[in-house]
């Protein structure tokens, strides 16, 4: 047994290249599956360590009206509660320039959510602030600097908080906002940017907006473990059993409290109003008396008006006659002026009339004769068309007659060409025949008694096969001359075709000329053809201008005689004139004389008048503010009347941390790392099975006389296979647990660091060795190399000594198919006839070369197509399949009234192109399989849903019509719940649950959707949908323009919230960037395993065949002909090894997408082209590498090796 084990140690060293290529790929296989499925639960380990240092809540409670110490009193009571901290929370917005960001403000609370500083230190004072990283990045703030702070909204900000402007002293994050996005808000664009941090002592109320919990013996469990959420589901239960009694003593306190101020505001309102009464009577008392003086003067102002007006009456009425008389005489110069001015024109008109008539004359003629010449021009050309005709023809039949006169002579050369190939084969025959029987006559002659019979005959033989030979020369000859003149006459032939040519080449010049002037001539008569219909016109336009002049000449008769009976009447009237001047002039100075005695009257009563003035002056004053106050008080009380009789029960959440959706966020991406780690470490381990098979098949048969030796000496089958499984299992295990070391310490530290840029706030990740994958992952490589190991040894181990102590009898050469093809065959040249035969006969090494590699290729092919399905997912559900750019959820008290309304201003918002009304609900669909969480979508109007929304085949890409009758569901749904066209699926909305038939099954890849028209919805649930979304359309989705929407659009108190798809787009691919950097480490162990693979099966081959590349060399072959002679078939087994990857990476990354996807989302089904490529390419470097290291190798083969004996 001592020297059974040298042996042992002996054969590891004689064999280090092939043992380390097991253990490298243990090591892979290993570090890869304990690496992979070690991170899911490394990730939750750093997670619960965070989350734990940072005293983060275990539930959240929120109440619509707001919670209060009684609530946090209550909540303590609760078996299982650890601590009740209240916290507050406001949104505000900061605005500096153009910028503007919705913060989030919160209380610093001792003892739960605690920031984690990055820089700078806590707040001390209560204008200070701690700000979120994302606040200095947006703003360019930086520490030190002051911020101002707006509500936002109609409220005053100073009702919250004890001043506007704080004193960034430092930056942090927070537990529950570890991811990028800030979630949704209430006021600006609809989204929250960042957050801030301020004392408690900071906020006003004493009404807290939500009460941290953190349950007694959760911080000792790992979050997101079934025991954590268990321990925290059972507290949750407690703590929603107060709802009820908390909720309605909420309502009490709020409701008296609204009852209290509104009595109080009918009171104050109540004694305002008496007061302005009083105030108001005195005043009019005085007014009374004033106006019963002012009476008697005024009927004596009276009378003086009415003569008065009489007066300016009879005045006015002589102006206007003068105005008017003015007026006409005024239009009578004009008229006259007017009249010699249409005289000269008509004096023009005939001028210019007469000169068109005899330029028309002219035009005529000179178009008479164009049209003659071109008549003959189109004769001459015709006649020139018809003798081009005729020498075509001609051309045609002299070239068919060369034609055949070509064929005839090819065909005779041909023959002759044929008949000389036989008489050269003739002639070879017979002077090879010559040859032989000289030889033969000469070895007769050697000898000592030659046969002269024999020599005879030989002799006869040779002078009958000469005497061929000259007759072969002969025809030889003969043939040579009728060659010849065929080719002088194929010559002449060919010489008539090229002088066929030139004639053919100058016919169809002629003919490119005949059609130029056919065209020339054809422009010439459209040009006529137009010139003949201006003329036409212009015969029409001078009739036309002569009638009007005619007509001109008599309007000016007329206009002269009107002008004459004008200038008699203007005479008369400016008579009459004259005489009511001198009347008005008297009337005048006798209303002059009454109002100088009236205004004495007056001022006696302006001076009382004047002291009530200013009483009233004061009363209107002072009543307008009272009565302005009055009224907004009055409002007041009735819309708080209105908010005390809307007021209703308010309504308690119990979150816990999965409500986060940061902290869900951060588990559902470890999860899906352990999606990718059940799948892959399979086909590495399979690839490992297949090396580890091959490595081993060609130790065991290299070793069968040492098998066979050992068997002749005693040893057992068992003792002989243990050697060499001690051998595999040595490296395999060695390989494994350093893999399991690497694997478990860098691949989950690589991950979280990838995610690191999604996930802020944890500054240690944690990474300790699980042995229980580990302990997997060393025993799955085990078993590969193992079973390996028994099945090479099995055949061995079955035959007698005697067999193995001989080589193994060589296989029997066959002719392979190609062989039996002369004709393409005896075109090869050796090399590539030795590389064809190798690859067919060795059918094992071929199959299991192109399978190592093809795995491989695979593996990375799988890699790439994961990148593309997960990249093509945003893409494909915001930009091909919800065709929208905005959408709007209202508030559930908004009126129909009030909905309309902002749907017309969103209309006429600039760039608005299209908006839907939708009704939008979470409903649960379920069948006997499982049941999801569903987005119901009820579109108002069909007519444009196709604008919004394209409801499409994923497979066939065919286009639906929305479903009229049942519903559409989406494609991820419809497998989750088994489900196809045709089936029933229960929809559960509220308490209600109904059953609706699937008419489609549509393309979708984000959330689950559940379509059906308003007519169905009102069918099943027996009511008309309640439309509560607003879809837009547009197409300048830059930040400014939805900004500006966002804004303007949540300034409608009825808007619960906006979306943008382009946020959306952003956070999935934020989401989904972090499965980037383990799809580059799938491409990295994929490659690093293509690598191991060749390397090994390229070291097995040239092992195998040292022999033979030895033998190559003694023949007389170079390093690099050897090299080339073996490259040759490592790269089209790689070219084959590519092909075959790119059906497994196909077959794969089916697989594998099912695996990895998780329930609210459906990867992408395509691998782009470039995805093969990149794969094939790398598959490629690695081969071209391969074989460069194995250069070396082929050339320290030594060529004695070819000599040794093989026994």
């Amino acid at each position: 047994m001592k020297a059974f084990r040298k042996d042992f140690f002996r054969e590891i060293l004689k064999n280090k290249g092939r043992f380390l290529s097991v253990f490298f790929i243990s090591l892979l296989g290993a570090a890869f599956f304990s690496g992979i499925r070690s991170a899911e639960g490394d990730m939750k380990t750093s997670a619960d360590a965070y989350y734990d240092q940072t005293n983060y809540m275990d539930l959240r409670v929120l109440g619509t009206l707001g919670l209060t110490d009684a609530d946090v009193e209550d909540i303590e009571k609760v078996k299982g509660v650890a601590q009740v901290t209240g916290g507050h929370t406001l949104e505000v917005l900061h605005k500096e320039g153009e910028k503007e960001q919705a913060v989030k403000l919160i209380a610093l609370e001792d003892g739960v959510n605690e920031p984690q500083i990055l820089e700078g230190r806590l707040p001390q004072k209560t204008d200070e602030i701690l700000v979120d990283q994302k606040f200095l990045d947006g703003t360019g703030k930086k520490i030190g600097d002051q911020v101002t702070f707006e509500s936002g909204t109609d409220t005053a900000l100073s009702d919250d908080l004890s001043q506007e402007t704080f004193t960034i002293v430092g930056s942090a994050t927070l537990p529950y906002y570890m991811d990028l996005p800030r979630g949704t808000g209430s006021i600006g664009n609809g989204s929250i940017d960042s957050f801030g941090l301020l004392l408690p002592e900071t906020f006003t109320s004493e009404i807290y907006t939500e009460i941290y919990v953190q349950v007694d013996g959760a911080k000792e469990l790992e979050s997101y473990s079934t025991s954590y959420e268990k321990t925290v589901k059972q507290v949750q239960n407690r703590v929603e059993e107060l709802e009820e009694e908390a909720c309605q003593r909420r309502y009490d306190t709020v409701y008296q409290e609204g009852e209290k101020k509104l009595s109080d505001a009918r009171k104050q309102v109540a004694d305002g109003e008496k007061e302005l009464a009083d105030a108001k009577k005195t005043l009019e008392d005085g007014t009374s008396q004033i106006e019963e003086a002012k009476d008697t003067i005024a009927e004596k102002e009276k009378e003086l008006k009415e003569n008065e007006a009489i007066l300016v009456q009879k005045e006015t009425e002589l102006q206007n006659c003068e105005s008017q008389l003015a007026a006409k005489e005024k239009e009578l110069t004009a008229g006259e002026q007017q009249l010699q001015q249409k005289t000269q024109e008509l004096t023009a008109g005939k001028q210019e009339l007469a000169a068109k008539q005899k330029e028309l004359t002219d035009g005529k003629t000179q178009l008479q004769t164009q049209e003659a010449e071109l008549n003959a021009a189109k004769s001459q050309l015709e006649e020139q068309a018809a003798k081009l005709e005729e020498q075509k023809t001609q051309l045609e039949e002299k070239e068919k007659e060369l034609d055949a006169n070509e064929a005839a002579v090819t065909a005779g050369i041909a023959q002759v060409q044929e008949g000389q190939a036989q008489l050269a084969a003739g002639m070879q025959s017979v002077q090879e025949e010559i040859t032989r029987l000289e030889a033969q006559k000469e070895q007769l002659s050697q000898m000592e008694e030659p046969d002269a019979e024999q020599l005879a005959q030989i002799e006869a033989a040779l002078q009958e096969l000469r005497t061929q030979l000259a007759g072969l020369e002969a025809q030889k000859e003969a043939l040579a001359q009728k060659e010849a003149e065929l080719n002088g006459n194929l010559t002449q032939i060919r010489q008539g075709k090229g002088e066929l040519e030139q004639a053919r080449a100058q016919l169809s010049a002629g003919e490119t000329e005949i059609s130029t002037h056919r065209q020339e001539l054809a422009a010439g008569e459209e040009k006529i053809a137009q010139a003949k219909e201006q003329l036409a016109a212009g015969e029409s336009q001078i009739r036309q201008a002569q009638k009007q002049l005619t007509d001109g000449e008599a309007q000016i008769g007329q206009a002269k005689t009107q002008i004459a009976d004008g200038k008699q009447q203007i005479a008369g009237a400016k008579a009459t004139l004259a005489d009511g001047k001198a009347q008005l002039s008297d009337g005048k100075q006798q209303i002059a004389d009454g109002k100088s005695a009236l205004q004495e009257a007056k001022d006696e009563i302006a001076t009382k008048e004047m002291e009530l003035e200013d009483g009233w002056k004061e009363y209107k004053k002072e009543s307008r503010k009272a009565e302005k106050k009055l009224a907004d008080a009055k409002e007041e009380i009735a819309d708080g009347e209105k908010e005390l009789a809307d007021l209703s029960v308010p309504d308690w959440y119990v979150w816990g941390r999965d409500q986060v959706t940061s902290t869900e966020n951060y588990g559902q991406d470890a999860a899906r790392i352990t999606n990718i780690g059940k799948f892959f470490p399979v086909i590495f381990f399979l690839v490992a099975a297949l090396v580890s098979l091959t490595t081993m098949t060609r130790m065991i048969e290299e070793q069968r006389q040492q098998i066979g030796t050992l068997k002749a000496l005693g040893y057992g089958d068992g003792v002989i296979a243990a050697k060499y499984l001690a051998y595999g299992l040595m490296f395999t295990i060695s390989g494994g647990f350093v893999g399991v070391l690497i694997g478990e310490k860098i691949l989950p530290w690589v991950i979280m660091n990838a995610y690191g840029m999604l996930y802020t706030g944890m500054k240690e990740y944690l990474t300790p060795l699980n042995w229980e994958q580990g302990g997997l992952a060393i025993l799955a490589s085990a078993l590969c190399t193992g079973v390996a190991t028994v099945a090479a040894c099995y055949k061995e181990l079955a035959a007698r000594p005697a067999q193995l102590m001989r080589p193994e009898a060589p296989q029997n050469g066959k002719r392979i198919l190609l062989e039996r093809i002369p004709f393409l065959w005896k075109h090869l040249n050796f090399t590539t006839k030795s590389t064809i035969r190798n690859l067919i006969r060795y059918k094992k090494r071929f199959f299991m070369t192109v399978i190592g590699i093809g795995g491989c290729m695979g593996l990375i092919v799988v890699g790439f197509g994961l990148q593309d399905s997960i990249t093509a997912i945003a893409k494909n559900q915001f930009v091909n399949l919800f065709t929208y750019q905005a959408s709007a959820v209202f508030n559930g008290d908004a009126t129909e009234e009030k909905k309309a309304q902002v749907q017309r201003e969103m209309e006429e918002y600039p760039g608005i192109q299209q908006i839907l009304e939708m009704y939008c609900q979470s409903v649960e669909l379920q069948s006997p399989k499982r049941s999801v969480d569903a987005v119901m979508e009820v579109p108002k109007d069909l007519t444009h849903f196709g604008d919004f929304f394209d409801l499409r085949d994923r497979v066939s890409g065919k286009h639906y019509d929305f479903p009229t009758q049942g519903a559409a569901i989406s494609e991820k749904t419809a497998d989750l719940l088994g489900l196809k066209v045709g089936d029933t699926v229960q929809m559960k909305k509220g308490d209600r649950i109904v059953e609706v038939e699937i008419t489609e099954i549509v393309e979708n890849y984000v959330r689950h959707f559940i379509y059906m028209t308003t007519d169905t919805y009102q069918t099943l649930f027996g009511e008309p949908a309640e439309y509560n979304q607003l879809l837009l359309r547009y197409e300048d989705t830059s930040d400014s323009y939805e900004d500006g929407l966002g804004q303007t659009i949540m300034e409608h108190p009825e808007i619960a919230a906006i979306s943008f798809t382009s946020d959306l787009i952003s956070e999935i691919d934020n989401m989904l960037r972090s499965l980037n950097i383990v799809i580059v480490v799938l491409i990295v162990s994929a490659g690093l395993l293509a690598f191991v693979v060749l390397y090994n099966l390229n070291n097995i081959n040239i092992t195998e065949r040292q022999r033979e590349l030895a033998t190559l060399k003694v023949l007389g072959f170079y390093d690099g002909e050897v090299a080339s002679y073996v490259y040759r078939e490592n790269m089209v087994l790689t070219v084959f090894g590519i092909l075959a990857g790119v059906g497994i990476g196909a077959f794969l990354h089916r697989n594998v997408i099912q695996t990895v996807e998780v329930d609210m989302m459906m990867f992408g089904r395509n691998i782009f082209l470039r995805s093969f490529l990149y794969s094939g390419l790398i598959t490629l470097a690695f081969a071209l590498f391969v074989n460069g290291m194995m250069y070396y190798r082929l050339k320290k083969i030594d060529m004695i090796e070819s000599l040794k004996s093989v026994e």
